[in-house]
């Protein structure tokens, strides 16, 4: 039998073992996150940004143990106070039993109690404050945009930088006083001080004081937060125009006023009632604050608005919404300062000397239409199928034996999706963990096929053609667009670098991305993150191993900069002999005082990339962010150093951003407008070109952007134009005035259509906005107005070229093929405008693509169609232009005409049918046919072999295999040629036939 020493010792002996054994529970829980958090520190510590993340962790950690402490003290205090005043003999009452059981239950342990009740309830109340570090943050570091808001005379910093916290706070605390006095309440009712059903006493009087000076304490920060609702106004959306309008400062305002009085009052009721029997005094304060929140703070206004503001609404709200016009210009940089508006005065008709001035304009027209070409891309670059390109693809411009040329590219990323890459998880991610290269085609120009011409190709040695200075010696690409997953480099077998000709070359990562795997600390934490027990066990898997993770660009920099939103469109720049990634980043707000609120998906990402329910109404594109390809280096440029939002964050990140002055030139050479951001400008302008109030809330003077013309062609008379607006698109082009061109992001404004939901508005230009891009004006806004009803938009003549017949006779010739238009593109030439559009053919093959047949070119009521851009514009000119054909140089001058080019068969330029030109029919240039040798052959066997060759053109045109049709046309025609040349009498002897 044992002892009772005994059994001290071993109860002594188990509660260590108890402890430990939570402890280990409690461990293994939390294994994960700790292994995500010590990954996520070795991944900051690798990048350089180490004191970013300490910043953003200490700060969640200082604000969560703030406001859980003071949380704790306030319930504490007011248990410890509960306590106290509980009476010294309880009443006899039907729930004394239960209250009994609960005082001997708790015993002398109610102060343990009182600690853990305030602490359980102290964590829920603090732990959510610490989401609220970049709140913080922006407070603490809070700057003035020097602009002042015409109702309190306050900058807007203070609604964007100081109004957002104090209001957190005026909430946080409201709501935790509300949660104290429900507490306090039941420990009240536990102590006996509350008997719900005690005939007399039900509050006892030190009670009923404690809880009248809570509600007093919450009396006083509800009117604290009416205070700070006044501000607040200045977002108001109750009209169509956001900011405090009409109803909002004559009623609203006093109304914020009076309430804040009325709780202000309501407070001293609740003090006045501590002397008072019963709870009179409360109760009027309570009702009478309903009674006001909802007549005064509601439903007056809302009748104000609708009876007195809404039937003379361009009257009474015209002051307010002209606060709301100048607040948005500034909040988009749509204002003096960042837009400039010329009127451009158009002249119909263009002549061949604004052509040949223009040559440097005509000459770089986009004709490889970015969402057409991926299929080329993939067919002729992929080279396996793990290679993608992204859709649609990127353009951009690089200078080419010295003149800067518009070209579509894309980095050929790697897709761990597909079967030949393999299901197991040494062949994810340790054998094939890079794409490799990009792949660059002239905008300009097709190849004879009229298929994309490439500039930059090949795996291996990347063939780059001469007159491209950038060179591509480091191809590999391990951080990119959907990224997936992770990789371990330098592991004991080697990467497959790539695969061609039924070939793989291998490859050791030497880059510096990548965090080091050496000890088993680090291995377990990895394998902990990935939730894969390989990178612990697998053999592969060495001490000179790193894991490359975060590898999705968009996620890589959200990670880093989560207060930033970023640009749905990474693009691929070559430059310093390797590719790097460039990514937008923007500073947003939605608390600009009397700025609209934009209605767009674009850039509508919060700090988790989430894009639900997180408007704004203030955007500044203030960040360039550029991410080695290679070795995963991050790199935030300031390209808008007068962003307050963005100095603000400086202050809060000193070592995050870096002078877009020490960005390499190679690299700042190819910085583009972004889409997005002048997407959602573009949009802003059509409705806030109007600087008249009055005319603004009328609304009748408004813009749009131009409606999208379809792509397809075989498609129903009246089905010309799609429900979308056309996006904005990248030119090489001369603004007017000047001499050289330049890279720029191009919309077209038409005035808003009149019918109710319709997105096609009146056929008729009004504007071209261009968003500049090279270095030396780098964001600077032109706008170009253009005299209502003197310039179709571009639907109507996208309808104009579908009614022409010869078209329509060119789509019907195409048999079972498809025939597709590019994107159109608006050209300010001189004092005229052009339009292009290129036309493509896909062969009904499941391997085809689409391929540049046709060029259409418009000026004014002049349309023409020809085999290449050249040619439409000769027809249009009416004299003849040079051009890279093979046309006769002694035909006859082409007459100007409003018809689209006469059929192939007709025509002299053309050369889909004629025996007597080997001209590629897309690109007028002659095809290779090196294959075909007349010498020795007959006369009857030469004619044979002709016609041979053009019933089998005849065939290749049917299934719309071009490039083929071509080059037996030209065999055709050398085959006749010899004819010729025998029957000319130039041999000895014609051949027996």
């Amino acid at each position: 039998m044992k002892s009772v020493r005994d059994n001290v010792r071993g109860g002594r002996f188990r509660t260590p073992i108890a402890i430990a054994v939570g402890v280990l529970v409690v461990l293994l829980l939390s294994a994960s996150g700790l292994a995500n958090a010590y990954t996520d520190w070795l991944w900051f510590s690798n990048l350089g940004f180490g004191s970013v993340w300490t910043t953003v962790l200490s700060t969640q950690i200082m604000l969560g143990l703030i406001f859980t402490l003071v949380f704790f003290v306030i319930l504490w205090v007011n248990l410890i106070i509960a306590d106290r005043l509980a009476p010294p003999f309880r009443a006899t009452s039907p729930e004394e039993d239960l209250i009994e059981r609960y005082h001997q239950l708790v015993g002398r342990r109610a102060g343990q109690l009182r600690a853990g009740v305030a602490a359980v309830f102290a964590l829920i109340a603090g732990g959510n404050t610490a989401s609220r570090w970049d709140d913080w943050l922006l407070f603490l570091n809070r700057q003035d945009f020097g602009w002042e808001d015409p109702v309190f005379n306050q900058d807007a910093g203070f609604y964007v930088f100081t109004l957002p916290f104090l209001s957190f706070i005026v909430d946080w605390l409201f709501a935790a006083l509300i949660l104290t006095l429900i507490v306090v309440a039941v420990a009240h009712y536990l102590n006996g001080g509350i008997r719900a059903s005690a005939p007399t006493d039900r509050v006892s009087g030190s009670v009923k004081l404690h809880l009248s000076v809570i509600l007093a304490v919450l009396a006083m920060v509800r009117a604290a937060a009416y205070w700070l609702d006044r501000y607040s106004l200045l977002n108001s959306k109750r009209s169509v125009f956001d900011g405090a309008l009409a109803t909002d400062v004559n009623v609203q305002l006093p109304a914020y006023q009076l309430l804040a009085l009325i709780s202000l009052f309501g407070a001293a009721l609740f003090l006045a009632n501590v002397r008072r029997p019963g709870w009179g005094l409360p109760v009027v304060a309570i009702a009478l604050w309903g009674v006001s929140h909802l007549f005064v703070g509601s439903i007056f206004p809302a009748l104000y608005q609708r009876l007195r503001i809404e039937p003379q609404l361009s009257t009474r709200e015209e002051d307010f919404v002209a606060e709301n016009i100048a607040a948005t210009r500034f909040a988009y940089g749509l204002d003096a300062d960042n837009l400039r508006v010329e009127e451009f005065s158009y002249t119909d008709g263009i002549t061949a000397d604004e052509v040949a001035d223009y040559s440097n304009v005509l000459d770089n027209v986009p004709l490889v239409d970015p969402a057409l070409a991926v299929d080329s891309f993939t067919r002729s670059q992929a080279e396996r199928a793990f290679y993608e390109f992204s859709d649609p693809l990127d353009v951009d411009r690089y200078e080419i034996d010295g003149e800067l040329r518009p070209v579509v590219m894309s980095m050929r990323g790697l897709n761990l999706a597909v079967n030949e890459v393999g299901d197991g998880w040494e062949s994810q991610h340790i054998l094939f963990t890079h794409g490799y290269g990009a792949a660059v085609a002239a905008g300009w120009e097709v190849d004879q096929s009229g298929r994309p011409s490439f500039l930059v190709s090949d795996l291996g040695d990347v063939d780059i053609t001469e007159g491209l200075t950038e060179t591509l010696g480091q191809p590999r690409i391990y951080f990119g667009e959907d990224f997936d997953g992770y990789a371990i480099v330098n592991a004991a077998r080697d990467e497959v670098d790539f695969q061609s000709d039924n070939e793989s070359r291998t490859f050791r990562y030497d880059g510096s991305g990548g965090v080091d795997m050496g000890s088993f600390v680090r291995r377990t934490a990895f394998a902990l993150r990935f939730r894969q027990l390989d990178p612990l066990i697998a053999a592969s898997v060495t001490s000179e191993s790193k894991a490359i993770y975060n590898r999705d660009i968009e996620q890589r920099v959200r990670e880093i900069a989560p207060f930033l939103r970023y640009d749905s469109d990474p693009y691929p720049v070559m430059a310093g002999d390797q590719l790097f990634w460039v990514i937008d980043g923007y500073t947003t707000t939605n608390h600009f005082p009397y700025s609209q609120t934009v209605d767009t998906d674009l850039l509508n990402s919060d700090l988790s990339g989430n894009t639900a329910g997180s408007q704004y109404n203030y955007v500044r594109n203030s960040v360039k962010v550029v991410v080695d390809a290679y070795n995963g280096d991050v790199d935030m440029y300031v390209i808008d150093e007068d962003d307050p939002i963005l100095q603000a964050w400086e202050g809060a990140f000193p070592d995050l951003f870096v002078d877009i002055a020490d960005m390499p030139d190679d690299l700042r050479d190819n910085l583009k407008y972004p889409e997005d951001i002048f997407e959602v400008q573009t949009d802003m302008w059509s409705r806030y070109v109007i600087d008249n109030p009055t005319a603004l809330i009328q609304g009748d003077l408004a813009w749009s952007v131009a409606a999208q013309p379809r792509r397809e062609a075989q498609v129903g008379e009246g089905d010309t134009t799609s429900s979308s607006s056309m996006v904005p698109q990248y030119l090489v082009t001369r603004l007017p005035g000047e001499t050289e061109t330049e890279f720029v992001l191009q919309r077209v404004f038409v005035p808003l259509s009149g019918q109710a939901g319709s997105t096609t508005a009146r056929p008729e230009l009004t504007g071209v906005m261009m968003a500049r891009s090279d270095p030396d004006n780098y964001g600077e806004l032109v706008l170009y107005t253009i005299e209502s009803g003197v310039v179709e938009a571009p639907d109507f003549v996208h309808a104009e070229i579908r009614k022409n017949g010869q078209l329509t006779d060119f789509v019907r010739d195409q048999i079972g093929s498809v025939v597709l238009f590019g994107d159109m593109t608006l050209l300010l030439v001189n004092d005229t405008i052009v339009y292009v559009r290129p036309v493509y053919v896909e062969a009904p093959s499941a391997t085809a693509v689409p391929e540049l047949s046709r060029v259409i070119a418009v000026n004014g009521d002049q349309i023409a169609m020809g085999s290449s851009l050249d040619e439409a514009l000769a027809a249009i000119v009416g004299e003849g232009i040079a051009t890279d054909t093979d046309s006769d140089p002694d035909a006859d001058e082409v007459e100007p005409t409003d018809e689209v080019d006469p059929d192939p068969d007709d025509d002299q330029a053309s050369t889909d049918t004629d025996p007597n030109t080997d001209a590629d029919p897309a690109t007028g240039t002659a095809p290779d046919v090196d294959d075909y040798d007349p010498s020795g052959k007959s006369v009857v066997q030469l004619i044979a072999d002709a016609e041979d060759f053009l019933r089998v053109a005849d065939l290749d045109e049917a299934i719309g295999d071009i490039e083929s049709a071509a080059a037996n046309r030209a065999r055709a025609r050398i085959a006749i040629e010899e004819v010729n040349r025998l029957l000319s009498g130039e041999t000895a002897t014609i051949a027996d036939g």
